[in-house]
């Protein structure tokens, strides 16, 4: 029976150990000053609000910090005569092995509790997503305890701290690198996912993610739970000897747990279960794809093929696809059909998976001092009757989910509402500037082109659910401007894209626009100014050339626009936007409610934007001029929406065209997310732009001063040491008082 009482003395016993010996300090704080250092050199180049560079580190500085604490658990114990007279003592060797790992982890502990004041600075300058943070400190914790275990078993087979501690950092850097090409390159293939799964590192980055998997928590109770084991069958077999029948049994019983922790770990991914705590769930279907696979009246069949003998580098991929495939056939009630096949061991699949467009793939690794090629699958295919949809090969799944729901709604949505753009005056082209937004429409909508000159009545006001004026750079004449007011009336949707400026970026040179639309919108309330807005705040960076460097800069031009709080519910998703050159936006609310709609800011400056206008605006990142006179919040983008009974449909207005082109939509996912919210929006249906893409939860770090993020650096790692050392002393201090104190009875 384990003892409380005697397990809290041993316990109290082994924590002083650590808070009285000088050198648990050193290394704490070394440890500490090293962590922070590495990651604050880069952190604020990189802008995130994520702690994900310093979790990056944190396994290769514990690699030698957990080994330092631990080497002395048994091995001090030997070297000063102490470890036979413990075994003497009326304590169970297991209460033992416990205070002892305890007391390392609570010491330990107190290093891996300095990232709070680091996560709480950054939430202060950026939206932090506190459930990948829970996710990072619990995988530092189970990592942590994981190499504490191994060390306090390593120090009790040893006599020297020294040889306890280079033999654990050994033994660490293997579970590390078991997963790695380095390791598995020059081993058979059926051997790789069996060391993938074994090593540690694997289940650190899955914990790390924010998502708490039961195959990762099992997998650092086992490893901790194996480890304890063999420290205490190693105190046994020093107490008793191998004769005593107590020994024998628990040397079977320890054994075989080792054989079933082991056997349930390689075939771990058939443990079901995990908590997602990350903001908003990214890592769990969205309510979007729920309802789409909800209202599914015919079975859909998804193929995952996938060669059992894949790289490293594949497990975790091959692992998440899974995963996702499994949450779509539960959340479909049984209309999705999962079907798993092997082209490498089975002919028969490869030339199927092959004659659908999956392709076979070559990976170069590593092996036997020589580059080998390896081949292999990784490849959906989502069928629906007789269509097909293809993903010829699975390289991340941040995009997975959004990739089968649309192949989903593609196949079986029959009726699909159509969206045209304008054209005939300058516009951008959905087959040249917006082909991305096009292939992503094509999968919800029928899209198409339209005039609307002429004497012919104009094919958009008769079935178009929205209508895109994507920058007219020339007038729209009378007749046209007469068809749209009246598709508008007749419940039309309206997305106008309108630009006050005609920026040339290849000559840096500003033209004001001829049409803005000022007719149409005048008579809802909504004015495009003819500035160019700045935001000195948020705001994107470029990278500029100077000689044989370059440098990166930011470019208040570049304004990353922030979502407006009364944001439609399928904007929520989208909080900032990436908007070059835009123009702001005034609204007169008289003019609206008169019109019989209201106005809705979707996204906006800080209050740090500015404005420029007139005819010689200079454009250029190392020339322009941003005067701070008059800063404030400048509207960006607006929806107007009827009231009541009013007669008309919707109106979405952005002060530019540019945003949607395929340069800013490759460098800005939000674009997308924004343009396709918009249309789905407008067309009164569920945007797949509300499906969660797995890495969007980093958000931007945004300063008023230079001096901030100074201010973040130098407090931390002040506190880093100030804390440990002034604790360290005052200890120091305070025994020192005692020992001069003379007994009284």
């Amino acid at each position: 029976m384990f003892r409380k009482q005697i397990f809290l003395s041993l316990f109290k016993k082994e924590l002083r150990q650590y808070l009285d010996n000088p050198a648990s300090y050193i290394a704490l704080v070394v440890f500490l000053m090293v962590w922070e250092f590495l990651f604050f050199r880069s952190v604020f180049l990189v802008g995130e609000s994520s702690l994900r560079i310093l979790y990056d580190y944190l396994p290769w500085l514990l690699l030698f910090f957990a080994p330092a604490i631990a080497m002395s658990a048994f091995s001090q114990e030997k070297s000063e005569g102490t470890y036979e007279l413990l075994l003497t003592q009326p304590v169970k060797p297991l209460e033992v092995v416990i205070a002892k790992l305890s007391a390392a982890f609570v010491f330990s502990l107190t290093g891996l509790i300095f990232s709070l004041p680091i996560a709480f600075s950054l939430s202060s300058y950026g939206q932090l997503d506190w459930g990948v943070y829970s996710g990072q400190l619990l995988s530092s914790l189970l990592f942590s305890l994981s190499f504490l275990s191994l060390g306090i078993f390593v120090s009790s087979m040893v006599v020297s701290q020294i040889g306890a501690l280079l033999l654990t950092i050994g033994v660490s850097f293997f579970l590390i690198l078991a997963g790695s090409d380095f390791i598995t390159a020059s081993l058979p293939l059926p051997l790789v996912p069996i060391l993938e799964r074994l090593s540690i590192l694997t289940h650190v980055n899955s914990l790390a993610r924010g998502v708490v998997d039961l195959r990762d928590v099992w997998y650092f109770v086992s490893f901790i739970a194996i480890f304890v084991s063999l420290t205490y069958l190693t105190i046994l077999k020093n107490k008793y000897g191998n004769r005593r029948d107590l020994f024998r049994n628990f040397q079977t019983a320890v054994f075989l747990f080792i054989g079933i922790a082991i056997l349930t770990n390689v075939i771990g991914e058939r443990i079901p279960g995990r908590i997602d705590l990350t903001s908003g769930q990214i890592y769990s279907l969205s309510p979007v794809s729920k309802n789409i696979l909800n209202n599914l009246k015919d079975i859909v069949t998804i193929t995952f093929y996938a060669s059992a003998k894949l790289p490293s580098q594949m497990i975790p991929v091959v692992r998440e696809t899974k995963d996702i495939l499994k949450d779509l056939s539960v959340a479909s009630k049984g209309n999705i059909k999962l079907t798993y096949k092997d082209p490498s061991s089975d002919p028969q699949a490869g030339s199927e998976a092959t004659s659908l467009g999956v392709r076979e793939v070559q990976f170069n690794v590593i092996g036997q001092e020589e580059f080998q090629l390896k081949t292999g699958f990784a490849g959906i295919v989502v069928s629906y009757a007789d269509k097909h949809e293809v993903i010829p090969f699975v390289q991340q799944t941040g995009d997975l989910e959004y990739q089968l729901i649309s192949f989903i709604t593609k196949l079986t949505n029959k009726n699909k509402a159509r969206v045209a753009f304008l054209s005939g005056h300058g516009e951008k082209s959905l087959t040249s500037d917006y082909q991305l937004l096009g292939g992503e429409l094509s999968k919800q909508f029928e899209t198409e082109t339209v005039t609307i000159d002429g004497d012919e009545e104009p094919a958009v006001a008769t079935g178009a659910a929205v209508l895109v004026i994507p920058g007219p750079t020339s007038a729209i004449e009378e007749k046209g401007m007469t068809a749209i007011e009246k598709y508008l009336k007749n419940n039309g949707n309206l997305m106008i894209l309108a630009p006050g400026y005609t920026i040339n970026p290849q000559a840096l040179s500003v033209v004001p626009s001829t049409e803005t639309l000022s007719g149409l919108l005048g008579q809802y309330g909504v004015t495009i100014n003819k500035d160019l807005v700045y935001d000195l705040q948020s705001n994107e960076t470029i990278r500029m050339s100077g000689g044989i460097l370059g440098f990166v800069v930011p470019y208040p031009y570049w304004i990353r626009a922030q979502a407006g709080k009364n944001n439609p519910v399928s904007f929520n998703k989208v909080e900032s936007l990436l908007l070059p050159w835009t123009s702001s936006l005034n609204i007169n609310n008289e003019t609206v409610k008169k019109a019989g709609y209201e106005a809705k800011t979707l996204f906006a400056t800080t209050n740090f934007g500015g404005l420029s206008s007139g005819e010689n605006i200079n454009i250029s990142p190392n020339d322009a001029n941003f005067t701070k006179d008059n800063l404030g919040e400048r509207n960006a983008a607006v929806l107007l929406q009827k009231t009541g009974n009013a007669k008309g449909g919707k109106i979405i207005v952005v002060g530019n065209a540019d945003f949607l082109t395929d340069q800013f939509v490759q460098n800005s996912a939000e674009n997308l997310a924004f343009g396709m919210s918009s249309i789905s929006e407008l067309a009164g249906g569920d945007s797949l732009s509300g499906i969660k893409i797995k890495q969007s939860g980093i958000k931007k770090l945004t300063f008023t001063s230079q001096s901030q993020p100074s201010m973040i650096k130098y407090l931390n790692l002040f506190l880093a040491f100030f804390l440990p050392v002034s604790f360290g002393v005052s200890r120091f201090m305070r025994r020192r008082g005692r020992a001069k104190e003379t007994y009284h009875s």
